[in-house]
């Protein structure tokens, strides 16, 4: 009787459209990430720095689930770290605050349900859409930090702060004990926007750098961006140029149209289930 009352009372809640048991989980996850652009365009394990956010997944089985989530992505590369001699002599660098949100698809190899023995691991994979918010920056060594977006450190310096990106990935989850389930989680994003590391294009012109340096011999003020000194844009613009001539004009990206980068981590989850409705299919 307490089994047939149960059934009746899961079967009620799905008719009615209410929260039905194994069906929404919160979460929250945190974990490292890496860039891949113009500055590293080529080694997927380049993870300089971190993420965290929070989730929420509506499961319509123990298979499928759709999962609504925010992540705060912080970036970083630098030439530096590269080993090509051309990226490693241009000496650009770039951080940069994402903000994204996204809607994806999750897909479990084995059906998992939360609080059960028999369904309580999962390989997963995962693919869907998201939009982000970004303003690369730079940081000099007394730590003030300069945003790049409208300094015209490039020709055609149309810098777009928002883009949409297709998040997809691998991962997975084990349920640790009754609604609690702990994952891992391996992700890449490819972003339809070239600027999330500032970079693209070509170097200024000579016409645009001495618009910021001023003509000395007609005693013609420089023009630097606002709160900006020539010698700082000139730091930026050619950080390893001794003769900023020998780059004006030239490819300052590797011409690809696309920034992407990567996050990997765990993920915490706390599955809404009732402790005698085990029969979920």
């Amino acid at each position: 009787m307490k089994h047939f009352i149960c059934i009746i009372i899961c079967t009620a809640f799905f008719f009615n459209k209410t929260v039905l048991a194994q069906q929404w989980e919160v979460g929250a996850h945190a974990g490292i990430t890496g860039f891949m652009g113009d500055i590293n365009p080529s080694n997927p394990l380049y993870f300089k720095s971190g993420t965290g956010g929070i989730n929420t997944t509506y499961n319509l089985n123990p298979t499928w689930g759709f999962q609504l989530s925010y992540n705060y992505i912080h970036l970083h590369a630098s030439d530096f770290d590269d080993k090509n001699a051309y990226r490693n002599a241009r000496g650009q660098s770039f951080s940069n605050k994402v903000n994204e949100v996204s809607l994806r698809a999750n897909f479990n190899f084995f059906r998992f349900i939360a609080g059960r023995e028999l369904n309580r691991y999962t390989p997963y994979i995962f693919a869907g859409l998201a939009g982000i918010t970004h303003n690369p920056y730079v940081k000099f060594k007394d730590g003030e930090t300069i945003k790049l977006a409208d300094l015209q450190l490039q020709q055609n310096n149309n810098i777009s702060k928002t883009a949409l990106a297709i998040p997809f990935g691998i991962g997975f989850k084990y349920n640790i004990k009754g609604p609690w389930s702990l994952g891992a989680e391996l992700g890449y994003r490819t972003a339809f926007n070239n600027d999330l590391d500032n970079i693209s294009s070509n170097y200024p012109n000579k016409d645009q750098a001495e618009g910021v340096r001023g003509n000395l011999e007609t005693n013609t003020p420089p023009n630097p961006p606002p709160g900006l000194t020539s010698q700082e844009w000139f730091a930026i613009a050619f950080p390893t140029g001794e003769n900023p001539a020998d780059y004006y004009g030239k490819p300052r990206g590797d011409g690809g149209k696309r920034d992407g980068y990567m996050t990997a981590g765990i993920t915490l989850t706390f599955t809404f289930i009732s402790p005698r409705c085990y029969w979920w299919n």
